[in-house]
C-alpha cells in the first residue's frame, strides 16, 4: 500500500485564514509523502501519530499549499493545517 493522505473538514472561519484537518497512511514500507491541503500557503503544520511513532521525529517540508512529510516505516497519524 502507498502513502495516502485524506482532507476530513475544511473550516473557512472568517477572513481569508482558514483551517483544515484529515489523515495519512503508510504503507508497511512507506516513509511518508505529500499531502494536498487545497491551500494556496500553508502557514502552520502539526502531526499527531495513530500509530506507533518510532525512533524518527517526522520531518516537514511546507511549499506553497503542499506539505511534505517523512516518517518512520508505516506510521499513520492525523494532521492539520492553517492557511490561505
Amino acid at each position: 500500500m502507498a502513502f495516502a493522505s485524506t482532507v476530513t473538514k475544511v473550516d473557512r472561519g472568517s477572513g481569508r485564514y482558514k483551517k483544515c484537518w484529515g489523515t495519512f497512511t503508510n504503507g508497511a514500507s512507506d516513509t511518508g509523502g505529500v499531502i494536498a491541503t487545497g491551500f494556496k500557503l500553508v502557514d502552520h503544520f502539526d502531526v499527531a501519530f495513530t500509530s506507533h511513532i518510532g525512533s524518527r521525529t517526522p520531518k516537514v517540508t511546507i511549499s506553497g499549499g503542499n506539505v511534505t512529510i517523512v516518517t518512520d516505516d508505516g506510521a499513520d497519524g492525523t494532521w492539520i493545517a492553517h492557511g490561505f
